[in-house]
């Protein structure tokens, strides 16, 4: 059945904390796939975004090239810009499939990893006479402590289990001690001490922090307060000698941790307080019953020499058949897939 068009969004309709929206992902267990998350993008940053048309959990983006004399019409899953990855479910085929009848999209972009291959529905999406393609996306990382933090640190080398211990061992003196957030007023409290150091970090680092962005900051606020809600939050400062070194984000769903932010503030860097914190709160989740403890992408060197699990992940683009862009806009993507390089790990 084809859905009649659709009518723009209204807005203000997203910004009631209690609107609860359509949702069509298939899992629950991970953070970008539940209707709290959805819940928040619509209120918090949704609105950054040129979005004319909505279907469930499905949009259209006006994309604005060549300085705005170029348009294109981009669909996603809402959400995109700060999740992971996504899952490209039988739902999400069949509302992009009716979306090309109603709406006229000119491309669809999705990444997906490949230990969730099962949720994607890349039969059915076959079978729709959309164009498509796949071509790789950055490496995830993650820590497998299924059996135990000791046997965790057995999985890395010799040298790098070295290291993080003796990292760990030379900290005792400073006194480190991870103090969580668990009240509204502490969760503001840590971000008002955190943005600042963000800013500081990453204007120096990468040109710029994303948290200079006040809907950003909305965002994350509201979305650690309702994760605080239902007790998935995992909101800390490392202290050591009575000084904040390091901060960190997490949220827990099940067995499974999925690690948002850290970030040094700055003060007794010799003592290593990042991996001295992430030490500390491995073996504290192990002893939990924590098995997954999930780093995202990104070839930092933390990551590479802390994870002892990595996941491959796929970047889907699905053109329109009927629209010109998309035709267009598939042959350009054949050749930048042809084009690309492997991408190499930072030592």
């Amino acid at each position: 059945m084809i859905t009649p068009p659709l009518e723009p969004l209204d807005f203000s309709k997203q910004n009631n904390a209690s609107t609860v929206l359509p949702f069509s992902g298939q899992s629950i267990d991970f953070p970008y796939e539940t209707a709290l998350f959805q819940q928040c993008w619509w209120r918090h940053l949704a609105s950054k975004f040129d979005i004319p048309v909505k279907m469930g959990d499905l949009l259209i983006c006006n994309k604005p090239l060549v300085k705005g004399l170029i348009k294109l019409r981009e669909a996603r899953v809402a959400g995109w810009n700060n999740a992971w990855h996504q899952d490209f479910t039988q739902q999400r085929v069949t509302e992009l499939e009716e979306l090309a009848h109603t709406s006229g999209w000119d491309y669809f972009r999705l990444i997906w990893r490949n230990d969730r291959e099962h949720l994607q529905a890349l039969d059915a999406l076959q079978q729709t006479g959309l164009l498509w393609l796949q071509k790789p996306a950055p490496t995830q990382y993650w820590i497998d402590l299924s059996q135990g933090f000791e046997a965790y640190l057995s999985t890395l080398s010799a040298n790098g289990r070295k290291s993080l211990r003796k990292k760990a061992r030379r900290s005792l003196p400073l006194n480190p001690e991870l103090v969580p957030c668990h009240t509204d007023a502490e969760i503001d409290a840590f971000f008002t001490e955190f943005f600042p150091h963000h800013f500081a970090y990453w204007d120096e680092k990468a040109g710029g922090s994303y948290f200079h962005d006040v809907e950003e900051q909305q965002f994350i606020i509201h979305w650690a307060k309702a994760l605080n809600q239902t007790g998935e939050l995992l909101l800390d400062r490392l202290v050591m000698n009575g000084e904040t070194v390091n901060m960190s984000m997490a949220i827990r769903t099940g067995d499974s941790v999925y690690w948002l932010l850290t970030l040094n503030t700055g003060r007794l860097l010799e003592a290593t307080p990042g991996m001295v914190g992430l030490y500390m709160r491995l073996e504290h989740l192990a002893a939990q019953g924590v098995k997954r403890f999930e780093m995202g992408s990104g070839d930092y060197f933390y990551k590479v020499q802390s994870a002892n699990r990595q996941e491959t992940c796929q970047e889907l683009i699905v053109c329109n058949p009927r629209s010109l862009k998309g035709r267009l806009y598939y042959q350009w993507a054949k050749r930048q897939k042809h084009q690309a390089a492997p991408v190499a790990s930072e030592e």
